[in-house]
């Protein structure tokens, strides 16, 4: 081994790092393979020793007498440095204070809770049981007059059997608490119910009880605008930040986080990093961390070997059941370093507190022989430049590759509660009509839930009416269509490009003399952007891509339950076949 002489570091390390160090170099073989020269191992398994010179002479080519590999570790003295994140941005937004009483998934991926017609008459009848008993009959009354029901929404629920039934009971009695909230929210509840001057109090308490009540189901984001997700690369993408000691901020950026669980995967370290404002003074952290001392402990895994030759292993663990074929390298490395390699693991513990962000400045390691051992990260130096690597690193997002020496800890979710989607929509290819459909599996109902959008779809025309009495072989067809839930994504060139092109949003004609409108979307997904609407082509692989939408609840660390409607996206089911043709000639069938 090469001897370091001292080390100077920082007098930030207490004394840390100040005596002589040693690197960790490979001079011998690493172990010794057999070759047996029959298929019989029973005289092999013995582990006959006839030949002490032979013993010898394996010891010191594999090392064991320079004793090199025989000091145990007895102490692990840890040198850190860490930043509290304190605001975040979603988006290209501006940035804001981080609140800490919710979870991260919930605040990045709530979005405006839908006025579904449920929702509109449980807000209305909360109103009314919000008035005093004996003013309640007359201002139900003065409800139903200044905030009917809308009457125009027959088409709009058409194919859904409950939210058709529920519209055809409550047109009349109903009371549109959509409508009743938009009112509180403007200021002219008190006119719109010509409220009279002894009801004023009482009626503008049900009036701030009602809005309390509205914001207390769902976490919504103060504006519609204020949302992660992206409409053309269907993710969400924000940033985070902390001040450093330096002055300037580090920045962390979540630019394709899918939904669904968020950790420090979803996390690349931007840099040069891009300031993220915000109202409070930020509190600068310290140089450095107080050192660390620990006691390593070797890990400990089901199915670990023994270290000694002679120490015969469980008959419960079956190592021949490990069925990995030549391509199987994550199976084959991990295999590996658990097998072969599985004594030289050791558990440090490092308490780090949530949300903070922290880098490695040193790790030493000291053995029974009092030998120091400077542990460098595996990934440090240029000698490994060309096949930079690391677990737990957050890459740095303008130079791929680019390792940084940071973990970050979000204040994130282990387990929620997901309800059945409310929306589905499948980006699916469409090869032969060299195209994309985006097909609404999962439509939002007016109850609230999603239902299949196959079965709500109008299929009228999907396939050519006969003709009757007809003595013609062949016919003409104009073009043919498809289900009201299968909406087109045309491919379109992208400016100031050669070849490159993306999706935009298209419409089919609805079939009627004369055509009538357009077919539109019946979800959200597909029609909160504004037109026009782009894709990039490269979200839509050829197995497709799924977003779902759905109501999740979970129960942050203070013990408040937490309930937003979120998305995820996931891969797709593969390519579809409309079989949507124009200009074609086809034989006639008759009755």
């Amino acid at each position: 081994m090469t001897e370091l002489t001292a080390l100077m570091i920082s007098k930030a390390d207490k004394g840390l790092l100040n005596k002589k160090y040693r690197e960790p170099a490979v001079t011998a073989y690493s172990r010794l393979e057999p070759r047996p020269r029959s298929e019989n191992f029973e005289r092999s398994l013995r582990a006959e020793v006839r030949d002490a010179l032979w013993m010898l002479t394996r010891q010191w080519q594999t090392g064991e007498l320079a004793a090199e590999d025989a000091g145990s570790a007895i102490d692990a003295r840890l040198l850190t440095r860490s930043v509290h994140i304190d605001r975040m941005a979603l988006r290209e937004g501006p940035g804001t204070d981080w609140d800490e009483t919710v979870p991260m998934e919930a605040f990045v991926e709530k979005e405006p809770a839908p006025m579904t017609l449920a929702r509109r008459l449980r807000l209305g009848q909360q109103f009314i049981r919000l008035l005093p008993a004996a003013r309640r009959a007359t201002y139900t009354d003065r409800c139903r007059a200044s905030f009917q029901m809308p009457t125009d929404q027959e088409d709009q629920h058409r194919g859904q059997i409950e939210g058709m039934n529920l519209y055809q009971a409550t047109l009349r009695r109903g009371i549109d608490g959509g409508a009743l909230l938009r009112s509180i929210d403007g200021g002219t509840l008190l006119t719109d119910l010509t409220v009279d001057p002894a009801d004023v109090a009482a009626v503008s308490d049900a009036a701030t009880q009602l809005q309390a009540f509205a914001r207390r189901v769902f976490l919504e984001p103060a504006a519609a605008a204020d949302t992660a997700w992206s409409p053309t690369s269907l993710d969400y993408r924000f940033s985070v930040a902390a001040p450093r000691a330096d002055g300037q901020a580090l920045t962390l950026g979540a630019h394709s986080y899918m939904g669904g669980r968020l950790d420090w995967w979803a996390f690349d370290a931007i840099d040069p990093a891009t300031p993220i404002a915000k109202d409070s003074q930020a509190q600068l952290p310290p140089d450095f961390d107080p050192p660390l001392s620990f006691l390593p402990t070797p890990a400990i895994f089901k199915g670990l070997p023994n270290p000694r030759f002679w120490e015969m292993e469980d008959r419960q663990i079956d190592f021949g059941k490990l069925s990995a074929k030549t391509t199987d390298h994550l199976l084959l490395a991990f295999a590996e370093f658990g097998l072969v390699y599985g004594n030289d693991w050791f558990v440090i513990p490092c308490k780090l507190p949530v949300n903070t962000v922290c880098e490695v400045h040193g790790l030493v390691i000291t053995d029974v022989f009092g030998e120091r051992t400077l542990v460098r990260a595996a990934n440090a130096g240029n000698e490994n430049a060309w096949q930079r690597w690391s677990m737990f690193g957050l890459s740095d997002r303008r130079a791929r590759g680019e390792g940084r020496p940071l973990f970050y800890l979000p204040p994130s979710l282990t387990h929620s509660l997901s309800s059945e989607p409310l929306e589905t929509v499948n980006f699916a290819r469409d090869e032969m009509a060299n195209m994309v459909w985006a097909i609404e599996d999962v439509i939002p109902d007016a109850t609230g839930r999603g239902v299949s959008g196959h079965e709500a779809a109008d299929k009228t025309g999907v396939e050519p009416p006969p003709i009757v009495g007809s003595t013609t072989p062949i016919r003409y067809l104009l073009g043919t269509t498809v289900p009201e839930n299968w909406l087109p994504f045309l491919p379109v060139h992208i400016g100031g490009s050669v070849q490159d092109t993306q999706f935009q949003r298209a419409a089919m004609p609805k079939l009627g003399i004369p055509p009538r409108d357009v077919v539109k979307a019946k979800g959200v997904l597909l029609n909160e952007a504004g037109s026009p609407y782009y894709v990039h082509e490269e979200e839509v692989p050829r197995a497709g891509t799924l977003v779902h939408r759905r109501v999740q609840r979970a129960r942050w660390t203070d013990g408040k339950a937490v309930m937003w409607i979120g998305r995820e996206r996931e891969t797709g089911r593969g390519a579809s076949a409309s079989h949507l043709r124009f200009d074609a000639v086809e034989p006639l069938r008759g009755d």
